[in-house]
């Protein structure tokens, strides 16, 4: 027998039995219903032909199902094996994922600020409610749902099959070439996130939100050696731009190891890639006696069976600007990372994000802010303590957003202290140096 909800002591709601309207009450672990008075609804919210009665006493409204079709508007079907399509219609029980995991009851309130039953339009039809089965109210490529993992949200597609395996869903992963900068107004494959929610949430790095999987997916960790690590963005398939600095005493290429993917830090699973690194470049500019100058390096990964990166919907490229591109001051952009929560904390986090304003250049280079050492190459954000980068950050993106797609504008690069009033975080200007990244990116390797 599939039990369709599970109710807390003293709960009570209305059904019908036997052709008989009742309201149920559960005591003591166990349900006790009783007749009542009903009338015909005004209107039918029960689907798949279900008929409606509503109680007189408390006015509530409740469905009987037809044979096959359960749940409190008959939207569920317990006896569904399987998807058709991109499962946007499926109804049926399963509530685990493909690792799995058990998924989280939409009606959470954990969820209210990502796909929360009570802020999404016409959420019966889309098959939400008070229970954890798997579904597709976003329109993604298969049924999904919410998992919590050591307090973090996360989500995970569901262990649901196909019904018919078509030829556009037979291949899992979709490779992408090297981006071009181009016009910002035009069609991307770069910069666009996999978002699982329909408001973004406030939030921070230093004591900040953990970011959902797909939210990120330029994100990469950079683990150097047995104790170093810096972050890095995703450009093209082969392609990661990170901070200088964090190369400056010319680690082993033997020492490096890059992970795409990634949600909590050094931990690996189905949606992370693990890559070695072929190469790293430094700007001709940059010198280990100054690394807060010209703080840019590209790391070039080692390809695995002939390539590098494939693109899924947890690993995919930001857009790199033209170098005409220019965000007006104030403007909101996002900074992510896995460094310190605090200034004098210790340990690395899962994947954190958070809003910061661009400051501008003037304001940046007053002498009670950073003064003269604030150049024309760097650009500044996040002021007054409201939220910040701090340690284990350096080399990740200041993401900028134009029509909802995502361009490096800035690298994570260096400030004072983490937070602190009056002391910015300062970023390196990307744009400063994009005819640099392209002629390396997409010049020829040398023939042997």
């Amino acid at each position: 027998m599939v039990h369709l909800h599970y109710y807390d002591t003293g709960e009570t709601w209305g059904r019908i039995h036997l052709r008989n309207v009742e309201q149920c009450t559960c005591v003591a672990g166990e349900i006790q219903c009783e007749r009542v008075r009903y009338t015909m609804c005004r209107s039918n919210p029960c689907q798949n032909d279900g008929a409606c009665r509503r109680i007189t006493a408390t006015r509530k409204e409740v469905c009987n199902c037809r044979w096959g079709y359960g749940g409190p508007h008959c939207s569920v079907e317990p006896e569904s094996e399987c998807f058709t399509g991109r499962g946007t219609g499926y109804r049926g029980v399963v509530d685990t994922t493909v690792s799995g995991a058990r998924c989280m009851a939409w009606n959470s309130d954990l969820l209210y600020d990502e796909l929360h039953v009570g802020t999404v339009d016409d959420s019966p039809r889309k098959g939400l409610g008070n229970h954890a089965y798997c579904r597709n109210p976003d329109k993604d490529k298969m049924p999904w749902c919410y998992t919590l993992d050591n307090g973090a949200i996360s989500w995970e597609y569901c262990d649901v099959p196909a019904c018919v395996m078509s030829v556009s869903f037979s291949r899992r992963i979709i490779p992408f070439n090297v981006p071009k900068p181009s016009n910002p107004d035009k069609k991307h494959v770069c910069g666009k996130r996999h978002e699982k929610r329909l408001s973004i949430a406030k939030g921070r790095i230093m004591g900040g939100n953990s970011a959902l999987p797909g939210t990120h997916p330029w994100m990469a960790a950079i683990y150097i050696g047995e104790t170093d690590f810096c972050a890095g963005t995703l450009v093209s398939s082969c392609w990661i731009v990170s901070a200088a600095h964090c190369f400056f005493r010319n680690p082993l290429k033997s020492q490096l190891r890059v992970v795409l993917g990634q949600q909590r830090f050094n931990v690996t699973g189905p949606n992370t890639r693990t890559f070695g690194v072929q190469e790293y470049i430094f700007p001709k500019q940059f010198s280990v006696f100054n690394p807060t100058l010209h703080d840019i390096v590209l790391i070039k990964l080692a390809k695995q069976d002939g390539r590098c990166v494939r693109r899924t919907p947890f690993i995919r490229p930001i857009c790199l600007p033209d170098k005409s591109m220019a965000f007006p001051d104030h403007s909101c952009c996002t900074i992510s990372g896995w460094g310190h929560m605090s200034e004098k904390a210790e340990g690395y986090s899962s994947l954190q994000e958070v809003g910061v304003r661009l400051i501008p250049h003037d304001a940046c280079r007053k002498p009670n802010v950073y003064g003269n050492h604030v150049t024309a190459d760097m650009i500044c954000a996040g002021l007054n303590g409201c939220a910040d980068a701090c340690q284990g950050d350096s080399g990740g993106p200041l993401a900028c957003a134009h029509h909802d797609v995502s361009f490096l504008y800035g690298i994570i690069s260096w400030g004072e202290g983490c937070g602190r009033s009056e002391k910015p975080g300062v970023y390196t200007k990307v744009t400063n140096y994009i005819d640099w990244i392209n002629s390396v990116i997409t010049r020829k390797p040398k023939a042997l």
